[in-house]
């Protein structure tokens, strides 16, 4: 397995980084993509990916709650790290359920880091929360490169449109909420077997099939397995099937070489 998104350079993880990697490793999880949210964070996911070069990857992006942070200058740093080797543009996209940043700065940034991707032929990491099909519009009018939405919550509608341009999907533990999540759960099976993946969106999104009920809210990437279940319970499927599935497509859209820690 693949997490494909995890926000390791959360504060909540800066005493016990190691423990949570070692404890990924042996819930045989072959990799982690550590998600960047703004420079500081982005030059952060860089910084401990070079710790464990074999075991993280690491995106370089603005998310849409921090659009109105950006200053002069801040789309070459996020052009630096990715030469550096950052596996995809992002986290970008829209949020129009928190509007943390105004909603014309989240729509020129996330176009800026999509003409980004398009000109060093990089993949993209979106989110997408309650924008009313507007980041939908956006990837059709300026992405050229390959797209996964993360943490997808939206309905049928979206899925299958999202599904129509080419999209990757992300599912979270957010499959796992029996209220939640009884949406996603009826229409997963509906992403193509080559346009699944797997995340865990840590420290958020903790699984709620796990049993016993944990006895921390932080979530971390070795509960990837849970998402796992639920998916292939939903989809009418074997563990392994899913595993094999969106691991050969995590490693496909990142471009990431197989790991030692398989």
């Amino acid at each position: 397995m693949i997490d494909i998104g995890a926000n390791l350079t959360d504060k909540s993880f800066q005493n016990d980084l190691r423990e949570v990697i070692e404890r990924a490793v042996q819930e045989n999880l072959e990799r982690i993509v550590v998600t960047g949210t703004n420079v500081p964070k982005s030059r952060e996911a860089a910084m401990i990916s070079k710790r464990y070069p074999d075991y993280l990857a690491f995106t370089a992006g603005v998310h849409p709650h921090h659009a109105d942070e950006v200053s002069d200058g801040w789309l070459d740093k996020i052009a630096e790290l990715a030469e550096q080797g950052a596996v995809a543009i992002g986290e970008t996209g829209l949020d129009y359920f928190r509007n943390f940043s105004t909603r014309a700065n989240q729509r020129n940034v996330f176009q800026a880091q999509l003409e980004l991707a398009s000109r060093l032929r990089m993949p993209v990491f979106v989110h997408d929360r309650d924008s009313k099909g507007e980041v939908l519009e956006m990837l059709k009018d300026f992405a050229t490169t390959d797209v996964v939405v993360h943490c997808f919550t939206g309905d049928g509608g979206l899925l299958d449109a999202y599904l129509d341009i080419g999209c990757y999907i992300g599912i979270t533990g957010w499959i796992c909420d029996p209220r939640r999540g009884k949406e996603l759960v009826d229409i997963v099976n509906r992403i193509p077997d080559d346009r699944l993946m797997l995340e865990t969106d840590s420290p958020y999104l903790m699984p709620k099939n796990i049993s016993p009920k944990p006895s921390t809210r932080r979530n971390e990437p070795m509960n990837l397995k849970y998402v796992r279940t639920k998916v292939a319970q939903a989809r009418r499927r074997d563990e392994g099937h899913i595993n094999e599935v969106t691991t050969n497509n995590a490693r496909r859209f990142f471009r990431l070489a197989e790991s030692s820690h398989e």
